[in-house]
C-alpha cells in the first residue's frame, strides 16, 4: 500500500513525558557511503533511536533534497532490517545516478506527541523524525542508461546515452575491449517542463531534469560480428563500463527478434509510482537468452541446421559454443508507463540499459506515451483519454531515434526498417490513421516498394489490436476502424505477422481475413497480441453479462479465430531466414514456451 501523504500542523518536541517520566527522544539516520562511485551501487542506510518500533516505520527516498517533503519517489520498510524491533537497523538498496542529490527521512509512527509533518500509511500517522546526510555520485554527469537503435543501414548502429552535460557526445568502438581504435561524434538533445501539456508532468512537484540524451551513430560495421564500446564526452566523462553489441545482420540473410509491448519498470525499493513487478523478470530473462550462445540455446537446437549454411556465419567464422548472433528487440508501445512521474524515466532506463545496449532496441508509441486531452485527431468513436500523465509523446520522441520517417514533427509515430529478411512497418494507433491520412499514405508507400526476393517477411506492428477476444466495450470501434483501414493493405501486400499489444496478455490469432481463418496461416496474416511484458492491470474473459456464473462472474468464450491465450507475463521471440521462420511465446517462470508456431514464406516455397 503507497501511503497518503499530507500536512498537519502539531508542536515540535524532542522531549516529551511518558507516565511521568521525561525521555529524551532522538531517532537519526545515516547513509554510507556519502559519494557513490557509479550508478547502480549500493548505498546503506542506518537508524537508530526509535522509541517503540512499529511494522509501519518507514525511509522515504528523496532526490533532491528540497523536493516536497510530503513527495518522496519511494520508500523502504524499517521491518526489512531484522533489528527493527529493537529501533534500530539497516538496509540497503542500489541507487540509480539521476545527475542530482539523494537524502532519506525517517518516518516513524509512535511519536507521541505527533510532531508536523505526518503522512497516513495503512491507517496509521507517521511523523517525519530524522533526516539523513546527502548522497551524491563521484561523477554526477556520468554517461549511463545506454541503449541502441538500427539506423537506415545495416552496416551502422546509433548508440544513445544519457549525461548530464551537453557538449559534443563521442563513441570510442572496436573489435576488442583494449582496442577502441574508431570514434564517430554526435549530437545532444533535451526537453523541459514547458514541452509538457498538462499535469501531472508540468507539476514542478513530479518533474525532475531529464539530462540529456546523447546520439551518435558508429558505421562501416561489418555484418554479425561483436563490437566493444564506450561512451561520453569532454565534459561528462567517459562510461565506466565498456559495453558490448553484435552488429546487424547482412540485409536478406537471417534475423532474430525479442518482441513485446506494455512493459513498465520495478524499482527495488517500494515507489511512490506505480511499479509493474512482473518486468524485471521479463527483461532478466531476455537479457539471458540474447547472451547466450546460440548453439548452448534451446532456440538453436529446434532450429536443427548448421548457422554457417544459412550465412549468417561462414563456415571459417564459424567458432563451436561461441556463436553470438545479431538480436533486435521490438518494444511496440506503452514503454516506461512514467505518465508524468519524470523519475520513471531514469529508472526505466536503468533497468533496460543491459539489454538495449547490448541489442537494437525498436520502440512504438502507445496511448501511455503519447494520449492527451486535445490531441489533435480524437474522433467521436475513440477511447483516447490523457493516458500520458500530460507527457504528450514529448519523452517519448525526444529519448528515442528510430529510423526512417525522420521529417516528422515527431519522429518515431511510424516508420519501416529492414533486419535480415525482414520488412518492418510500424504505425501509430495514437495519430490519425484513417485513410487519406498522411500516416495511411505513407504506409501504403512503403509496403508498396517492399522487395520480397530481398527482405520476403513483413512484420506489421503497432500499439492496439484489430482482432483480440477479450470484451471490447468502448475499445470496439477503435479495434473495428484499425481493422477495416488496414486489414486490406495487410492482404494486398501478402504481411505475413502482424503484433500488437495494448490488452496485457498473449493470444494467438489464426492466419485471418474479416474474422474468417484462412486455409492455413501461410494464406493470411497471423495476428500475436504480445501486450504481456509487465504491466500489472489484468482482468480478461471474465465479467461476461450474457453467460453469468455463480456471484454474477461469467466467461468469454474463446473464438475459433484464437488459438491460443493467456494472461502469463513474458516475452516472444522469433527467428526467420528467406524460407522459414519460427515464433515462440515464452513465460517468465522457468522460461519455458507456451505457443510456438512456423511460417513458410511463399515467395521462396
Amino acid at each position: 500500500m503507497k501511503p497518503e501523504w499530507s500536512l498537519r500542523t502539531n508542536q515540535k518536541l524532542d522531549i516529551f513525558e511518558t507516565q511521568g517520566c521525561l525521555i529524551y527522544s532522538q531517532p537519526t539516520i545515516s547513509t554510507s557511503p556519502e559519494i557513490l562511485n557509479t550508478s547502480g551501487d549500493n548505498i546503506s542506510i542506518f537508524w537508530k533511536g526509535i522509541n517503540n518500533a512499529s511494522i509501519n516505520d518507514m525511509i522515504a527516498i528523496y532526490y533532491p533534497p528540497n523536493s516536497n517533503i510530503l513527495m518522496p519517489i519511494g520508500f523502504i520498510m524499517c521491518s526489512d532490517s531484522v533489528s527493527w524491533k529493537e529501533g534500530y537497523g539497516s538496509v540497503e538498496i542500489p541507487l540509480v545516478n539521476v545527475r542530482d542529490t539523494y537524502v532519506f527521512r525517517l518516518w516513524i509512527q509512535n511519536q507521541q506527541p505527533q510532531i508536523q509533518p505526518v503522512l497516513q500509511y495503512d491507517n496509521a500517522t507517521l511523523s517525519l523524525v530524522a533526516t539523513s546526510n546527502n548522497v551524491t555520485f563521484q561523477n554526477p554527469f556520468e554517461p549511463t542508461k545506454v541503449y541502441t537503435s538500427l539506423t537506415n543501414s545495416s552496416s551502422e548502429i546509433r548508440i544513445m546515452w544519457i549525461s548530464g552535460t551537453n557538449d559534443q557526445p563521442f563513441v570510442q568502438y572496436g573489435l576488442s575491449p583494449s582496442q577502441l581504435y574508431y570514434t564517430s561524434t554526435g549530437t545532444s538533445v533535451t526537453y523541459t517542463i514547458d514541452q509538457m501539456c498538462a499535469a501531472p508532468a508540468n507539476d514542478p512537484n513530479n518533474w525532475r531534469d531529464p539530462g540529456y540524451f546523447q546520439d551518435v551513430v558508429i558505421d562501416n560495421l561489418t555484418p554479425s560480428t561483436t563490437y566493444y564500446y564506450r561512451v561520453g564526452s569532454k565534459n561528462s566523462g567517459m562510461s565506466v563500463q565498456t559495453y558490448q553489441l553484435v552488429s546487424p545482420p547482412k540485409i536478406g540473410t537471417e534475423a532474430y527478434v525479442v518482441a513485446f509491448g506494455d512493459l513498465g519498470v520495478e524499482t527495488e525499493f517500494i515507489a511512490n509510482f506505480d511499479n509493474q513487478p512482473s518486468s524485471i523478470e521479463t527483461i532478466a530473462n531476455i537479457n539471458t537468452i540474447i547472451k547466450t550462445p546460440l548453439e548452448q540455446s534451446q532456440l538453436f537446437k529446434k532450429l536443427g541446421r548448421p548457422l554457417y549454411q544459412d550465412g549468417l556465419m561462414s563456415g571459417s567464422d564459424f567458432r563451436e559454443n561461441e556463436t553470438m548472433v545479431p538480436w533486435a528487440i521490438h518494444h511496440i508501445g506503452d514503454i516506461s508507463y512514467a505518465r508524468g512521474v519524470a523519475v520513471v524515466w531514469d529508472y526505466f532506463q536503468d533497468m533496460m540499459e543491459d539489454v538495449t545496449s547490448y541489442a537494437s532496441y525498436q520502440v512504438a508509441v502507445g496511448n501511455h506515451d503519447y494520449d492527451f486531452i486535445g490531441q489533435p485527431f480524437k474522433p467521436s468513436w475513440s477511447d483516447y483519454g490523457a493516458d500520458s500523465g500530460g507527457e504528450c509523446g514529448i519523452p517519448y520522441a525526444t529519448r528515442y531515434h528510430m529510423p526512417g520517417a525522420e521529417n516528422q514533427t515527431y519522429r518515431n509515430d511510424w516508420y519501416s526498417y529492414n533486419y535480415g529478411p525482414i520488412h518492418f512497418v510500424v504505425m501509430s494507433s495514437e495519430h490519425d490513421f484513417l485513410f487519406g491520412s498522411p500516416q495511411y499514405e505513407w504506409i501504403v508507400q512503403d509496403l508498396q516498394s517492399v522487395d520480397r526476393m530481398v527482405t520476403p517477411w513483413i512484420v506489421f506492428s503497432g500499439h492496439r489490436p484489430m482482432y483480440a477476444s477479450e470484451l471490447l466495450g468502448i475499445a470496439a470501434p477503435m479495434y473495428d476502424n484499425l481493422r477495416e483501414t488496414y486489414e486490406p493493405l495487410l492482404i494486398k501486400y501478402n504481411v505475413n505477422l502482424v503484433l500488437t499489444g495494448h490488452i496485457h496478455a498473449y493470444e494467438r490469432i489464426c492466419g485471418i481475413n474479416n474474422f474468417t481463418c484462412a486455409s492455413s496461416d501461410n494464406d493470411a496474416p497471423v495476428h500475436v497480441l504480445i501486450g504481456m511484458a509487465g504491466c500489472s492491470w489484468l482482468g480478461l474473459w471474465t465479467d461476461n453479462p450474457f453467460k453469468p456464473l455463480v456471484g454474477g462472474v461469467g466467461e468469454q468464450p474463446q473464438p475459433e479465430w484464437s488459438i491460443f491465450r493467456t494472461t502469463n507475463y513474458g516475452y516472444t521471440r522469433f527467428y526467420a531466414n528467406q524460407t522459414d521462420l519460427l515464433f515462440e511465446y515464452v513465460g517468465n517462470h522457468r522460461n519455458l514456451v507456451h505457443d510456438s508456431f512456423w511460417l513458410k514464406n511463399n515467395y521462396y516455397n
